[in-house]
């Protein structure tokens, strides 16, 4: 594949992946009425005395870069990192040392929930998965400046992590006074399939006289993967493909192999009757990959004859990154193994406030930290919850994501007799663009960098909820 493909295919997936943006929505924390808000934090009790889940879909995207960072908007014509025209001062503002992006889906298949006094119980099963990258920003440098004398490339940050798991999640909170309610969510994980980089090392250290290679890391997999090992030790492999499955997918992904473990903590304080403080710290743990296993380490130092090349001339590139390829096939030192490895999950913290105006309508203000290896994402949520009639609740809310823009989210939920419908969304795309690359015109979301979207069916018992905040009850202080 010629550099110039590359280039525009990771701009093109930047693009895509910038439309839409995961995790739970923030609109979800305060809606009472919707038993999922347990995910967020265990210690919310449903207002519902039980309840029966039926399916339910969580889609979320995420991307440091919109579609305007990645194709400036210059003389009414959009340009690519590959153009002349293209201010990469502006880009490097956005990347820092690199650009991250996320997408995570999860199915809840079944669940249930029921109070009992002061405790409420919950259990459910649920297919999860997720795709991370972190792209080194490095990799616009060389289309900036091109490959040109004492120039230092760090590719150190380019980082992977593809994980499918099942989670049986079971949540015990209690009212310990009427003030204060405190919950857990223990979750039992089992990965289905998963990999992920270990990148020590990826530099590129060039000179008029030789351009100087250095890698140091490993990849690990578990996955139905046969790995052909080259006839010449050190050599990279002679093939990896996926192994024949016809008659294994039912019992692969039924299987409760690669165990792990996650928990998630939360608390509510009401401080009077209109004003409650709550927190919870999520994800906190990890799935050991003991099946399938495959590694692949890679080490060494490689030096070739320099080039002057221009990061304008795509076929010098074109042929310098192919003659590398072929060289580090052969001079690198790899190995490849059986080894077993840990994968940790990316923590959540909540942090929220909810004021009640009256017992049918509050505003929320909520804030979200993820922290993720070179990738901290810090977002604030604001929102107001309204339920106007006793089968209705609305959310409407704007969250904002700092160094990532703000956008605007809501909610639904609808109650047809114990038949519940749901579905709330963060980040909603506002507006389009009309753009066009040569002479081919297309509609997209030039700003776009993040969307969550849950939706599902609940089945409601005991709709009355509990006694000093009733579900559908809705009526003025």
């Amino acid at each position: 594949m010629s550099f110039r493909k590359i280039i525009v295919g990771v701009a093109g997936l930047l693009f895509l992946a910038g439309q839409v943006k995961a995790q739970d929505p923030m609109g979800l924390y305060f809606m009472e009425t919707i038993p999922q808000t347990k995910h967020t934090n265990p210690a919310m009790q449903p207002r519902a005395n039980g309840f029966f889940a039926l399916p339910n879909v969580n889609q979320l995207f995420q991307s440091d870069l919109a579609f305007s960072d990645v194709f400036q908007d210059v003389g009414s014509e959009w340009v690519s990192p590959l153009s002349k025209r293209f201010n990469y001062g502006d880009l490097y503002k956005t990347t820092g040392k690199a650009f991250n992006l996320n997408q995570q889906a999860d199915v809840q298949l079944v669940g249930l929930g029921f109070r009992s006094g002061r405790d409420y119980i919950s259990v459910s099963l649920s297919m999860k998965g997720a795709v991370a990258m972190g792209v080194p920003s490095d990799l616009f440098r060389i289309t900036d400046k091109g490959f040109s004398n004492g120039s230092r490339f760090d590719f150190s940050t380019l980082r992977t992590k593809m994980v499918t798991y099942k989670e049986i999640n079971i949540g015990y909170s209690r009212e310990w006074t009427e003030d204060l309610t405190l919950g857990i969510n223990v979750k039992p994980l089992f990965g289905v399939m998963g990999g992920m980089t270990d990148i020590s090392r990826f530099e590129l250290h060039t000179s008029r006289e030789v351009y100087n290679l250095y890698v140091d890391g490993k990849v690990y997999t578990s996955a139905p993967l046969e790995v052909e090992e080259s006839e010449t030790p050190g050599d990279f492999p002679e093939s990896i493909e996926g192994r024949d499955m016809d008659d294994e997918w039912g019992s692969y992904f039924s299987s409760f192999k690669n165990p792990g473990i996650a928990l998630d903590l939360g608390a509510v304080y009401r401080l009077n009757d209109r004003l409650q403080l709550s927190a919870a710290l999520t994800n906190l743990g990890f799935i050991k990959w003991k099946e399938d296993l495959n590694s692949l380490s890679f080490s060494g130092h490689y030096s070739f004859e320099g080039l002057e090349v221009d990061g304008s001339n795509k076929d010098d590139l074109d042929e310098a990154l192919e003659a590398i390829g072929d060289s580090l096939e052969t001079v690198i030192d790899y190995s490849t193994g059986k080894e077993s490895f840990s994968m940790s999950l990316v923590p959540g913290l909540y942090v929220g406030a909810q004021y009640d105006l009256t017992r049918s309508l509050s505003l929320g203000l909520l804030s979200r930290s993820l922290m993720q290896k070179q990738n901290f994402r810090q977002e604030f949520n604001l929102s107001a919850n309204w339920q106007p009639y006793t089968f209705l609740a609305l959310n409407a809310n704007y969250g904002y994501r700092v160094k990532g823009g703000g956008g605007l989210g809501g909610g639904l939920s609808l109650l047809l007799g114990p038949l519940q419908f749901f579905a709330i969304a963060d980040y909603l795309p506002t507006h389009y663009a009309n753009v066009n690359f040569e002479g081919d015109e297309f509609t997209m979301f030039p700003n776009q960098r993040e969307l969550s979207v849950k939706l599902g069916f609940n089945l409601i018992f005991g709709r009355h909820g509990y006694r000093n905040r009733p579900m559908l009850t809705p009526a003025s202080l």
